[in-house]
């Protein structure tokens, strides 16, 4: 009855959240613009938050109050990146719904305590992991649309476009998630924000080598002079030979990271078999004092091995 309980209370308050939510401002790009700024407003944050408490004051309280609270960055940037359709307090909300759930159904089914709570744990977590692989996806499809992009902007600019102009090319021209990106750029200087704090807003947004690169070469160039479209052709065919060595290199490390998966994977998939198919056998693992030492040390030693497989099979470039 408990686990019914919480089940259709998460339900019913994440349903209020998300309506209450979308009545809110209406417009999705007025409610996206005020994540991008949550997600990478570290600069300039005295004129973005005066726009922010322009667009929040025909909100309701309880988005007023939800929207002005002290917002964890690193999540809303992760959930920007998801495409999720969730705030930050309605994925937590989710996130630890789902964790009690599982933890509550462990405890109803499996006759281990132990087990029922680390299942718990890695059903909390697994959102989480969900938002990770979204944002590695998007960081690498960002890294792929980008000397494409500086070659649009090049070419922009050498037939006498200005930069901002050249960037709102790019965000209207683009496909995401380099147009959302660029766009929120062209946002943010619109709104009285320097090229340097809307481009450091926009590396802190998107943490890649080659695009800080770029904003470190517009900068001096507004600031010394030079050509910038030549600049940016470089600068694309720089990226261009480091994906192409990047490539390379992850057909060469390909056996290596299979071999990592089947070490890492195979034992954790025998322990769940043998759980299911002859518990008292395994049981002895966590009722014994000695079976709690070999479980703990094959813990450690599968975590160790992990990681020097990942060294190994890992080339910084």
């Amino acid at each position: 009855m408990a686990t019914v309980f919480l089940f259709v209370a998460s339900v019913v308050t994440l349903l209020y959240l998300g309506w209450s939510e979308s009545r809110f401002a209406e417009k999705k790009a007025i409610k996206k613009r005020l994540l991008f700024i949550s997600a990478g407003g570290k600069h300039g944050r005295e004129k973005l938050f005066r726009y922010r408490d322009k667009i929040l004051a025909d909100a309701g309280p309880v988005q007023k109050l939800a929207l002005k609270m002290p917002r964890v960055t690193t999540l809303d940037r992760m959930l920007l990146k998801s495409g999720l359709p969730f705030n930050a307090s309605v994925f937590v909300l989710l996130s630890l719904s789902l964790g009690l759930i599982a933890l509550l159904l462990g405890l109803k089914f499996i006759p281990s305590t132990l087990i029922a709570i680390v299942l718990g744990i890695l059903v909390l977590f697994l959102p989480f992991g969900y938002l990770k692989l979204a944002e590695n996806a998007y960081l690498n499809k960002f890294q792929d649309q980008l000397p494409e992009a500086l070659d649009l902007l090049a070419r922009a600019l050498r037939s006498g476009h200005a930069m901002t102009s050249g960037l709102e090319m790019v965000s209207s021209e683009m496909e995401p998630p380099i147009s959302a990106e660029f766009g929120a750029a062209v946002d943010e200087i619109n709104l009285g924000l320097t090229f340097q704090e809307a481009f450091e807003n926009l590396c802190e947004r998107v943490p890649s080598t080659d695009l800080r690169f770029f904003a470190i070469s517009v900068i001096i160039q507004r600031e010394t002079g030079g050509n910038v479209a030549e600049i940016l052709d470089n600068i694309s065919r720089l990226i261009r030979e480091r994906m192409q060595f990047r490539r390379q290199v992850k057909a060469l490390t390909a056996e290596g990271r299979l071999s990592a998966m089947v070490l890492i994977g195979l034992p954790i998939t025998l322990f769940v078999y043998i759980f299911f198919v002859n518990h008292e056998y395994l049981s002895l693992l966590w009722q014994d004092v000695i079976g709690q030492y070999m479980l703990a040390g094959a813990i450690v030693l599968q975590i160790v091995g992990a990681f020097i497989i990942k060294k190994i099979v890992t080339i910084e470039m």
